[in-house]
């Protein structure tokens, strides 16, 4: 089921968001993320079946329900003033887990007055071969966040699509 304009998310104020109440479809946060850019960091994913053009790679922090470090690398392509993105790479968690996620969406100056400000939307999905956090192998998510073009600054936060019934 699709939302429709009279649909709202809601914060249960427990870091779910209520989606569709008819459903039960709700969002849980998993991680906020904060990444730089690294010149001269070579990409660690393949660009084969990425979208658009390798543009570059960096590290950052996640923390949340998942908390460590990662690494991305970021393909892109510009379509009539916006931006399509995928971010890929893998996130090494503080108790040793590797989780590789891919993470495709698009990317806008919303507001003209700061045209260094991009709003970044995503749909995400990982993977792991580490039984504990093999519940992401069925997971998919959404990553939201903004750019900075002048700081080369990224912060998102990243969410659970999980069905509450």
């Amino acid at each position: 089921m699709a939302l429709n304009h009279t649909q709202s998310i809601v914060n249960n104020h427990e870091g779910v968001y209520n989606m569709t109440p008819q459903t039960g479809t709700t969002l849980k946060h998993l991680f906020e993320a904060r990444f730089d850019y690294r010149e001269g960091q070579e990409p660690s994913t393949s660009a084969e079946g990425k979208v658009g053009e390798y543009i570059g790679s960096g590290d950052g922090t996640v923390t949340g329900t998942i908390n460590g470090t990662i690494k991305w690398d970021l393909y892109e392509a510009i379509d009539d003033g916006v931006c399509l993105t995928n971010f890929a790479g893998t996130i090494e968690t503080e108790d040793g887990a590797i989780i590789h996620y891919d993470a495709r969406g698009h990317g806008k100056v919303t507001n003209l007055d700061k045209p260094n400000q991009w709003v970044m939307v995503y749909g995400v999905k990982f993977s792991t071969e580490d039984q504990r956090y093999d519940w992401l192998n069925a997971t998919l998510g959404v990553w939201e966040g903004e750019f900075d073009m002048e700081t080369y600054k990224h912060h998102y936060q990243v969410y659970a699509h999980v069905n509450s019934e």
